[in-house]
């Protein structure tokens, strides 16, 4: 509270002429006030500036430690660089075996048929049935044959049949050929020509290489093998 005292001018306007504070402390509160305040600002400041030092701090310790492992993992790499480059050449080299390998029992698969084909043809009795033309394919065999009579040419074809690999076997084709003076004299049933079909069991495929005809492709092996 303040306390004026104060006198009427020549206007009738009063005229201040002094007095004094009745409560002082009220100022010294209002400045202590502010005073508490500016320290607080300034100490809250200063707790925020060395958190974000502390903060940065830290993320440069981990950035440092980071790059210094890195820079350990990238020596071991440059280390095991060639043995890696070696194994991984090793390994494709394996591979590339196994599948020439599996490519080479497919291949050879109509080549093998073939020689037992071949092998049986030379023990079975020639005196009965003449082979005229072999035509070997992939998982099939055409036989062109004159035998002396059908039971002869049917009697030849089982033992055909006996092949290890022979799925099946069937007669194509099959007709008489005119009949000679010796075989109307013997009263035989004349000879006859056919045509006769093997097919062979399915060799193993192989994953991503299926197989290839034995002569590469499409070409067919004719052979061409008389027998007496």
């Amino acid at each position: 509270m303040m306390w004026m005292n104060s006198r009427t001018g020549p206007a009738g306007h009063p005229v201040w002429i002094g007095g004094f504070n009745l409560l002082p402390y009220r100022q010294r509160n209002a400045r202590c006030a502010r005073r508490r305040c500016l320290l607080e600002w300034l100490g809250a400041a200063l707790v925020g500036c060395a958190a974000v030092l502390v903060a940065g701090g830290w993320q440069t310790f981990e950035r440092a430690r980071l790059d210094a492992q890195r820079a350990a993992i990238e020596s071991e790499l440059v280390g095991l660089a060639m043995p890696l480059a070696e194994h991984a050449r090793l390994q494709r080299d394996a591979d590339e075996r196994s599948k020439r390998a599996a490519r080479a029992i497919a291949l050879s698969e109509p080549l093998v048929r073939l020689l037992d084909l071949l092998d049986t043809l030379s023990h079975v009795s020639a005196d009965d049935v003449v082979l005229q033309q072999l035509r070997q394919r992939m998982h099939e065999t055409e036989l062109l044959a004159i035998s002396k009579d059908p039971l002869a040419s049917t009697v030849w074809l089982e033992e055909l049949s006996s092949v290890r690999g022979v799925k099946s076997s069937e007669v194509a084709d099959l007709h008489p050929l005119p009949r000679t003076g010796r075989d109307a004299a013997a009263g035989s049933g004349g000879a006859v020509e056919f045509a006769a079909r093997l097919r062979w069991d399915e060799p193993v495929k192989n994953a991503g290489h299926p197989a290839a005809p034995a002569n590469g492709g499409s070409h067919e092996a004719d052979q061409k093998r008389g027998v007496r």
